[in-house]
């Protein structure tokens, strides 16, 4: 990924711009941002020896065993491109290491993906590359007086201004992701009301897993400074279409610029390749619960909305779990189109990452590529063609999960066993609930 160039001497670039602040960040389990604050003064010293906090505050460890140390990834510091002269703000990536500072935690989603993407390199070759790009959509919503929310505007796909209100908004968008090292590619209008695209240039996984939470970071932030909020929900409005966060992604050797999903150069996939579709096929059920993590997450995969409900693959059929999009050879690639938002991208990427890798080792060959609509197919035509369903809530998700030995192996059995914890609570809370739906339909019983 082509970022602004990485500073050799931090220091300079904070005292040129003028910094006097230091966020330390690390994402929770789910996948939400937190951070430790520190002036500048502190900065060396962070450097040094890390900055110790309270892991059992944000669920990484118990009580007995809290004491967790932020280390800084210095290639991440951005400074943020808002906020006062004189409160002007830095941010930083940290891994997060146990006490001692020299042991990585086994528990932080980003060594999570560390540790898969050094899997990978054992497995594949140490100059191989995971290279991806995520499609990161959102709505902008305004707040009504009633309480309720709706779409900023009323325009619709490729619409152009006075009806699409979000033009200017998306350029202010992309100046600020741009100061932000990530450099957008085009964006647009989507088809529901109030929805946006923007789209940055692919790059190394922990990279991009990296630009996907300072992604959302940035847009929340400057449509919060707009009056209105930016929502990556997978599906916040009824009978339209929901956001996805569509992952394309391949296998590629750095060192002699190969891609490794390109059989000799053409546009036919490579044994790789087509075992890596095939490991991503035979993981999906498993896999959903990781990269669609929420209970909104399945009110947008459901038939009739571009969203994937069946595991196939194919290379123009949207309805289908993993489309090939049109491209050349050196950018051949799959595309996942049932990730969402709502995941934790550094758990998301590596599950995905594991299940094709485990497609290479076990050689695996995917079925025959399916063209058709299968929304429209027949159950007994989905049953010929033997095309599984992904699961259709977030319970059965996080039981296809716990059925797959691959997803523990991959986040660790302790990170593992506290997300299926946290997100058993999320359903069973979602269950007991009593929604509008319920009442309308069943008050008059």
């Amino acid at each position: 990924m082509k970022t602004k160039s990485i500073p050799i001497k931090p220091e300079k670039i904070l005292d040129q711009e003028g910094v006097e602040f230091i966020s330390l960040q690390f994402t929770d389990i789910l996948g939400g941002i937190r951070s430790v604050v520190i002036p500048r003064r502190d900065f060396e010293k962070t450097i040094k020896e890390g900055c110790t906090f309270d892991g059992s505050s944000v669920g990484f460890v118990g009580v007995h065993e809290s004491d967790l140390t932020l280390v800084p990834d210095l290639p991440t510091l951005r400074v943020f491109p808002w906020g006062a002269r004189e409160n002007k703000t830095a941010r930083i990536i940290c891994d997060v290491f146990h006490e001692d500072g020299k042991t990585p935690f086994e528990g932080d989603p980003r060594s999570v993906l560390r540790r898969t993407l050094g899997e990978m390199k054992r497995q594949i070759g140490k100059e191989s590359e995971f290279l991806l790009a995520p499609e990161m959509e959102f709505h902008l919503l305004i707040k009504k007086e009633d309480g309720s929310f709706a779409p900023h505007d009323q325009a619709s796909y490729y619409y152009i201004p006075p009806y699409d209100r979000g033009a200017e908004i998306r350029k202010e968008l992309s100046h600020a992701l741009d100061a932000m090292g990530i450099f957008c590619e085009k964006s647009n209008h989507e088809v529901p009301k109030g929805k946006h695209e923007i789209n940055f240039q692919h790059g190394d996984a922990l990279s991009i897993a990296d630009v996907t939470v300072t992604y959302k970071q940035v847009v929340k932030y400057l449509a919060h400074e707009k009056g209105l909020i930016a929502s990556f929900m997978p599906k916040p409005f009824f009978g339209t279409y929901g956001c996805g966060m569509h992952v394309h992604l391949n296998l590629f050797d750095k060192k002699n610029g190969i891609n490794l999903f390109s059989k000799e150069g053409s546009m036919e996939f490579s044994s790789i390749g087509n075992s890596f579709i095939a490991g991503l096929l035979d993981h999906a059920r498993g896999l959903t619960g990781i990269t669609n993590p929420s209970v909104n997450s399945y009110k947008r995969l459901v038939p009739g909305w571009e969203a994937p409900v069946y595991i196939a693959w194919a290379k123009y059929n949207r309805s289908s779990l993993l489309r090939i999009p049109a491209s050349s050879p050196k950018a051949l690639r799959v595309e996942s189109r049932s990730p969402d938002a709502s995941c934790n991208p550094y758990l998301a990427f590596a599950v995905m990452l594991a299940a094709g890798l485990d497609g290479v080792k076990r050689k695996l060959v995917p079925p025959p590529p399916v063209e058709k609509d299968i929304y429209h197919m027949s159950t007994a035509e989905r049953n010929t063609h033997r095309i599984a369903s992904l699961p259709g809530t977030l319970k059965e998700a996080l039981d296809e999960a716990e059925k797959d030995p691959l997803i523990e192996k991959t986040l660790g059995t302790n990170l593992f066993k506290k997300f299926i914890s946290l997100k058993r609570k999320e359903w069973e809370n979602y269950s007991t609930q009593v929604h509008p739906w319920e009442i309308e339909t069943y008050l008059n019983v």
